[in-house]
């Protein structure tokens, strides 16, 4: 399983979008701690979660990655 470590500022969009860490964890079936890990940088994610977090926060991996460069990010 391949970990992705880097990804933009998760909490400002989750945020952005009016949703709680407990939203956004439910919406991709993982715990609110784990939300928290990966937003303040102390846990990656499985190529597979960042697909679930992309979904649900309206956006592509390659966003979430920050390789694609647009004025707003996602949504």
């Amino acid at each position: 399983m391949e970990v992705i470590p880097a990804m933009i500022d998760i909490a400002a969009l989750r945020k952005k979008l009016g949703m709680s860490a407990v939203e956004l964890a439910a919406a991709i079936d993982v715990t609110p701690g784990f939300i928290s890990q990966v937003e303040n940088g102390k846990s990656g994610v499985s190529t597979d979660t960042a697909a679930k977090l992309a979904r649900a926060l309206g956006c592509t991996i390659d966003e979430l990655l920050g390789e694609k460069k647009e004025e707003t990010p996602c949504r």
